[in-house]
């Protein structure tokens, strides 16, 4: 079987969960598909394209497994997505500093922006953009800094203490997430609605 670039994204983020962002190489791939390493060169150049590739298979999994439900209004849809993103992210060890700043290589997968129905109510689509963007960032920073404290599900970075001495983010994560999508939310609807 002809090997693809799937087929190394996938091996990819298999192998993250063992070995981290850091310690994720090409030639680890390489061993984990049994074939030499320059076979990988005919599909992903650099570690950065295959981390695009990986992005975007995350992407992929995330749209079939996570269909929104019928009937949301666009601010809805936008909080569903955000909280569709994080689920993806967290389930990969460094799975938000994978995603964070790769060239996702099928924009397909975006679908319609969830402000769309907005935009043809006659929002401005430059602010409509922004704000999605906004609420992208606010997941991706938020997820870093959690899987900074917990790498992995239940397992909590000794350097950062038990969780009752950490900030109160660090105690509820689920509850600081919550709170934090809520805040930029509002703040983006608002600033949208005052234009």
């Amino acid at each position: 079987m002809a090997l693809t670039r799937q087929d190394i994204a996938r091996s990819g983020l298999r192998l993250l969960n063992d070995v981290g962002l850091n310690g994720l190489t090409l030639r680890l791939i390489a061993g984990d598909l049994g074939v030499k390493a320059p076979a990988l060169y005919w599909h992903v150049k650099n570690k950065q394209e295959l981390l695009d590739r990986m992005a975007t298979q995350m992407l992929a999994d995330a749209v079939a497994d996570r269909v929104p439900p019928d009937g949301l209004d666009p601010w809805q849809l936008l909080e569903h997505q955000a909280r569709t993103l994080r689920r993806t992210l967290l389930a990969y060890r460094d799975g938000a500093k994978v995603f964070s700043g790769t060239y996702l290589d099928d924009l397909s997968l975006l679908g319609p922006p969830p402000l769309q129905g907005l935009i043809d109510a006659g929002l401005d689509a430059t602010r409509a953009v922004r704000a999605t963007f906004t609420v992208y960032s606010f997941v991706i920073g938020f997820t870093i800094e959690e899987q900074a404290v917990y790498p992995r599900p239940g397992e909590r970075d000794e350097r950062y203490g038990p969780a009752d001495e950490g900030a109160a983010i660090f105690r509820d994560v689920e509850a600081g997430f919550s709170d934090g999508l809520a805040m930029v939310l509002s703040g983006a609807r608002q600033w949208v609605e005052a234009a």
